[in-house]
Formats: C-alpha cells, structure tokens, sequence
C-alpha cells in the first residue's frame, strides 16, 4: 500500500524549513521550531500539517505581516529551491495571515507558486478582495511561467478537491471562462489538463454553458486538445449525458445485449481486486462507438450504499458483432474512500445506461 500522503509532511520537511528560515532570519530559533512542530504534526492529517507548520514558521517570524512575508518570499527565492510539501507552507503562511494585505499577498503569489502551487491561497481573496484577486490572475495567464500561468484556471475551479468553498464561483462561472479562453491553447500540458478540469468542476452545475463552450472550442482553427475536450466532459459522460455523447462521437442511445456481466471472486477482502467480465451483442445495423463504464455501490459506515462510477473502456462495435470485456481493480482503502463490509453491487454501464448488474461480498479484518 502507497504510503499516506500526511506522512511525507515529516521531520525531513520540517528540518528543510528550519534550515532554510534560519538562513534568511537569523533570529528564527530552528531547534524550537523543529521540537515544538514535531510534537504536533502525529495526530494531524495532511492539510492541518501544513497549516500547523505555516503558523508556527509566523511565530518565528517579525510580528509586521510584510517583513515576515518579505522572508517568506526570500526562502521560496533561493536556491536550490525549495519544493514539493517543504514549499506548501510557505503558500499557506500568505492562506492565512496574508487576507488584510492583498496587494503584498497577491504580488508574493507570482513567486511562492513557482514553487508550490497557491491554488488554495488564493481561495479567501477570492472570497474577500475578488476584483484585486481577478485582476491579478488576468495578468498571471500571460506570464512566461507555466506554474503562473496555471494558477488562474486552478486557482479559479468552481469545485476545487481540498479548497476552500466559494459560492460566487459556483453561481457565476463566467470570470473563470473567461481566463480559460487564454489558456486553452497553452503550450504546457499542466495547464491545459487545469483547464479542463475547471470545465468538469462547472459541469457540475452549468452543463449546458460547457456544452456551448466545448461545442465551439471543438470547431475553431485551430481546434482545442481533443483530449482536453474529454477530460472536461468526463463527468457528463459518466452521467450518460446525451449532449456530452454527441459532441465527442460516442453513440447516445446504445442498441446492445448484455450476454453476460459478472464478478469474481464472489468474496473479496481488503487488498484483493476483482475481475468483471462482460459480453456485449451489438444488435444494431450500423457501427457503434460505446463508452463503457461500471458503477460499484460502495456500503457505507451507517450500512446504505454510495455509487462511484469508474471508467472501463470505450469501443469502436461493429453491427452484429459480439465483443468480451474485462476490467480487474484493486479494493482497497484511499485518501477519498473507506471501505466497510457487506454486499457491494455493481452495475455495468453504456452510454450512461444500466444495463446489466453484478455484485460481490466485501469482508474486512474484524
């Protein structure tokens, strides 16, 4: 099993950032800033982590907001640089202390997402200080570095994992399309792939101006990333949304017999995989391009189930033509699931439709 995430947030990380504060605030005391964190950080999950080791790098740090972000900014600035989850907290320092100062927050930004990205930062000055905010991220989309040029569609997502809520990006998506107009073309693949999962998080709530969007995307010169058109509407193909189909070329209305869909082993602990099998009868006179999903309805802690839908394969069918399918997966817990005992059902899914229905029964360590 992959080492939890929280766990790479460890004294190495800790003793990195003491070393390089210490270099640049000579009265920053490395050795109580790595005793009194190392004393916190076992209990906490990744995100506490982080936040607990911004704040205690403020407490190290002149009292006066811009000299100690004036600091922060020195240490995402050497070199060699700093990176990965020592450059996290440096990104949240501004997260939390930095709302009552946009205009030094904001400029820090350019350099402290260089290192680590501040999509997360940017979140409360989106909330708080949104046209100075949007201001910023407008000049960032043309800036020569591709990890700037990233954080006005990241930084922006209606429904960012892990970020902090912003109900005005939710009801209103236009300001973030608007960025994304810029960026589609972007030569770096980073920030295309932000992009489109910008427009799978306002699928969510504006399918139909993401349509429109990815429609005309679709058939300008040049033509946007086929592949970011899918992974945008990734979500609507999942739901078996007809128009999402359409604009891709699948088929929307499935003329297939499901000869046989099933799961083994019948019983499954917590590290094994299973194997699903399906047989597929076109009934159709023409050709079929058919995405195939499966959904598993995971039981949870009060005993109900919650669906998932996974993607299996997409098929290029023939008329009359019979394909076998198989698809094994790990079960097994993750950061975003937990997965507790019983009966687990599974559905095969085409085009957005049930078509067949399988299950297995999950046992785990008492």
């Amino acid at each position: 099993m992959a080492q939890p995430l929280k766990d790479m947030v460890d004294r190495t990380v800790v003793l990195e950032l003491a070393d390089r504060f210490a270099e640049v605030v000579p009265q920053f005391d490395r050795m109580a800033f790595t005793s009194e964190i190392m004393e916190e950080l076992p209990v906490l999950e990744l995100k506490p982590r982080i936040e607990a080791i911004a704040r205690k790098i403020a407490a190290g740090l002149p009292v006066e907001y811009r000299s100690a972000l004036e600091a922060v900014v020195a240490v995402s600035r050497n070199e060699p640089p700093v990176a990965g989850f020592a450059a996290w907290p440096l990104c949240t320092f501004v997260e939390i202390f930095g709302v009552e100062d946009p205009e030094a927050s904001l400029a820090a930004m350019e350099h402290l997402t260089q290192r680590a990205s501040c999509e997360f930062a940017i979140r409360p000055f989106l909330e708080h200080h949104f046209d100075a905010a949007y201001a910023t991220l407008q000049r960032f989309a043309e800036h020569p570095e591709e990890t700037v040029r990233r954080l006005p569609s990241e930084g922006m997502r209606p429904r960012l994992p892990w970020g902090r809520r912003v109900q005005r990006l939710i009801d209103d998506p236009v300001p973030g399309l608007e960025l994304l107009e810029r960026l589609r073309h972007d030569p770096s693949e980073s920030v295309r792939r932000s992009v489109a999962n910008h427009l799978n998080d306002v699928a969510k709530d504006h399918p139909e101006t993401v349509i429109d969007t990815v429609r005309r995307w679709q058939h300008e010169e040049p033509a946007v990333d086929g592949a970011l058109l899918r992974h945008a509407l990734r979500t609507l193909i999942k739901r078996g949304d007809s128009r999402a189909l359409a604009v891709l070329g699948y088929t929307c209305d499935p003329a297939v017999r499901v000869v046989e869909f099933s799961v083994s082993p019948p019983v499954v602990r917590l590290g094994e995989r299973i194997e699903l099998h399906a047989e597929l009868h076109s009934t159709a006179e023409v050709p079929q391009r058919l995405v195939v999903d499966f959904v598993i309805h995971h039981v949870t802690s009060r005993g109900d189930t919650s669906p998932k839908v996974f993607k299996w394969t997409t098929v290029e069918l023939p008329a009359a033509v019979r394909v076998e399918l198989t698809k094994r997966r790990l079960i097994q817990h993750a950061s975003t699931r937990t997965y507790f005992p019983g009966l687990h059902r599974v559905d095969l899914q085409v085009a957005g439709q049930i078509l067949a229905t399988a299950s297995f029964q999950l046992e785990t360590a008492s």
